[in-house]
């Protein structure tokens, strides 16, 4: 059977519609999971503070052990339970920042243990502070590490907003699904759903690539 180009054509102002909303989602969603990530990181990393470090700890054990769609479920019907209203999106942009920020801690500190410690040590020696240590020595350092796996959690996190779609909200996902129970074009909808996942995939690897090479060459000439 042939593909039919003209249900093509209709659905792809309907999907770029939808794709707004997932990357709306995801433009907000994503930054508040890093800093999420940032603050568990330096939690997990801290020795005073042990209450601090198991709650870090356990949030990663939490994002690390449980299905994402469960989380979403657990959010989108648990929350009104409690006596919290929300709507779709803000429980998408919860979700969306909840779950990056397990994964981002954990890049994070694998990131910080490879640097060096002795050049903390060195630092607090020459009378800096912790954090200006952190700052001015060692997050310079970080990015080179952080680039790479943080631009796979991004994409990774783009697509798994499809699962927004059992909330009914109206991103790629669900679209495609209301204009396939209209047309029965199962294969034209949804390749071409797939053709523009694949494409803003291939455009944020492609942001990622050129962030690692900037970085590398200033690296090179610090």
């Amino acid at each position: 059977m042939a593909i039919d180009f003209s249900v093509v054509r209709e659905a792809i102002p309907v999907l770029l519609e939808g794709l707004r909303v997932t990357a709306l989602v995801s433009a907000i969603g994503i930054p508040l999971g890093v800093v999420i990530g940032i603050v568990a990181a330096y939690s997990a990393q801290s020795r005073s503070r042990a209450v601090l470090r198991s709650i870090a700890l356990g949030y990663v054990e939490l994002v690390r052990n449980i299905p994402y769609l469960i989380l979403v479920y657990l959010s989108f019907f648990g929350l009104p339970k409690l006596g919290v209203s929300a709507s779709a999106m803000t429980v998408a942009v919860g979700c969306t920042a909840f779950y990056t920020g397990g994964y981002f801690c954990e890049i994070l500190r694998a990131a910080l243990r490879s640097v060096a410690r002795g050049q903390t040590h060195a630092s607090l020696s020459l009378g800096m502070t912790y954090w200006q240590t952190q700052w001015h020595i060692i997050a310079p350092q970080l990015l080179g590490f952080l680039i790479p796996p943080t631009t796979s959690l991004v994409i990774m996190m783009f697509k798994d907003s499809a699962i927004f779609s059992v909330m009914s909200l109206p991103e790629m996902t669900y679209q495609s699904n209301l204009l396939t129970a209209n047309t029965f074009a199962y294969v034209e909808v949804l390749g071409t759903t797939a053709l523009i996942y694949w494409l803003s995939s291939v455009l944020l690897a492609g942001v990622g690539r050129r962030l690692e090479t900037v970085v590398g060459r200033r690296t090179r000439h610090a």
